[in-house]
């Protein structure tokens, strides 16, 4: 009976969260673009990319993390057919979701006002600015794009998302080769070039998210509804209590990794900056590559989860999340035994070989990084899966505990001691991550077994 539970759950999630993988793959593959052709036009330019884009993508997390409020409220609604609340909730949560984008936009203007306290090489210091003062606005609409993607998912039309995003992709990619080389008559703009591109791409998204909804007999019942669509104090106090915790969890997991790249941007006593600022952003292209694959499962996880505890279902949000690991142990095995044998090869993709010197000490530390990716999948798996298990449930009060204690004061700490004081640079700091999201996904599975034993199971 359990055999055919899981094979039914099996269906169901990767019916819902192909489409979204492949979406999550199209976001990440705009910053690979970016990787890609910035790093066959300049190293410096690459470096530059990497270390502004830190900053950003731990800017959009927060956007991110704080729209996904929505999927344990709509999709509990959703399963329980209350249309007019549905209408109500997603106007509120574009209403709340457009305000923390404000703040966001505004944070970030202040971390670009205190690049010159932050050490970083003279030569890459006026590129990251150029980058940053074009991408910050976009962070505003890509919290609308969040917001409506969520409405979509939880109504599980995953496919309208996966189509607007691999659009924007096209649209980025298109751009990027136009404006960053200087083709078909356009200036050669380099690192300016691909920000605008992808600036632009956020805002060919948006309009997309909004045509489809308009236009799509879909949700011709939340057109109707919309007039009469209330926003409310309740639904935008709920909906900050449950987004701020998961922001905030997201942006502490994701300084683990991305933040680290302000240490690597001073060098050290044996590496240079521009070599492990370009090697970490190659290992972080391809490690955000496979984690693309688990979000898009555990994004299918919190969606069937949510719809299961607005029933009541507490056996099927059992086997819907362990399915889903399940899935994730798969995907995990099968893409890291393709970084491995294809491990030395990996750096030719997304970097120019004009500079032998540099692109050999890029390359060199890049095989290196293969290994502490491997070993962290497991634990990547785990926190991924049970943690969407948990937002499905509107359980977010321990998030951001746990990641304090597993990120803050594991991961981060190590990352320091092996890469910094310890002199191995980026190598030594990924070799802080296996510790910190093995820890953290034991936490997190912990605590959804809590709720399965408080219900019974």
């Amino acid at each position: 009976m359990e055999k055919t539970n899981y094979i039914g759950e099996y269906r169901h999630l990767l019916k819902l969260g192909l489409p979204i993988t492949v979406a999550q793959v199209g976001f990440t593959l705009q910053g690979m673009a970016d990787t890609l052709m910035l790093g066959q036009h300049s190293p410096q330019e690459l470096a530059a990319a990497g270390f502004a884009n830190s900053l950003l993508i731990m800017a959009q997390l927060l956007g991110m993390g704080f729209c996904m409020a929505a999927v344990p409220t709509i999709g509990k609604l959703y399963s329980q057919r209350k249309h007019q609340d549905i209408a109500s909730e997603l106007k509120s949560s574009l209403f709340a979701d457009i305000v923390q984008g404000i703040f966001v936009c505004l944070l970030m203007y202040a971390c670009y006002a205190a690049l010159p306290l932050m050490g970083l090489e003279t030569a890459l210091l006026p590129l990251i600015r150029k980058y940053l003062l074009i991408l910050i606005p976009s962070l505003l609409l890509m919290n609308v794009c969040y917001g409506m993607k969520n409405f979509y998912d939880c109504l599980t039309d995953t496919r309208t998302t996966m189509w607007i995003v691999l659009a924007g992709n096209m649209w980025n990619i298109v751009w990027n080769w136009i404006l960053i080389f200087g083709n078909l008559g356009f200036p050669e703009m380099g690192i300016c070039g691909a920000a605008w591109a992808t600036a632009s791409s956020r805002l060919f998204m948006l309009v997309l998210y909004a045509g489809c909804f308009l236009m799509s007999k879909r949700y011709s019942i939340y057109r109707s509804l919309w007039k009469t669509a209330v926003i409310t104090r309740e639904s935008l106090l709920t909906h900050n209590r449950l987004g701020w915790p998961i922001a905030l969890q997201l942006t502490i997991e994701l300084a683990a990794f991305s933040g680290v790249a302000l240490a690597l941007g001073r060098g050290g006593i044996s590496w240079d900056a521009t070599s492990a600022l370009s090697a970490h952003q190659v290992g972080w292209q391809v490690s955000s590559f496979i984690y693309m694959f688990y979000i898009g499962i555990g994004s299918a996880v919190s969606i069937r989860v949510a719809h299961y505890h607005g029933l009541g279902g507490w056996r099927g949000i059992r086997f819907s999340a362990h399915a889903g690991y399940h899935l994730m142990v798969a995907i995990g095995i099968v893409a890291t035994s393709l970084v491995f044998i294809f491990r030395r090869q990996i750096t030719s993709v997304f970097v120019s070989n004009d500079n032998p010197i540099l692109f050999a000490a890029i390359s060199s530390t890049v095989v290196s990084m293969v290994w502490p990716m491997i070993f962290y999948q497991v634990g990547d798996g785990m926190q991924t899966c049970y943690v969407n298990a948990l937002r499905g449930i509107g359980d977010v009060k321990k998030l951001l505990k746990y990641s304090f204690i597993s990120f803050g004061l594991v991961t981060i700490p190590l990352s320091y001691l092996f890469g910094i004081i310890m002199d191995g640079g980026a190598v030594g700091i990924w070799w802080g991550f296996p510790f910190g999201l093995t820890l953290v996904g034991i936490l997190y599975l912990r605590r959804f077994l809590y709720h399965l034993k408080r219900n019974g199971l």
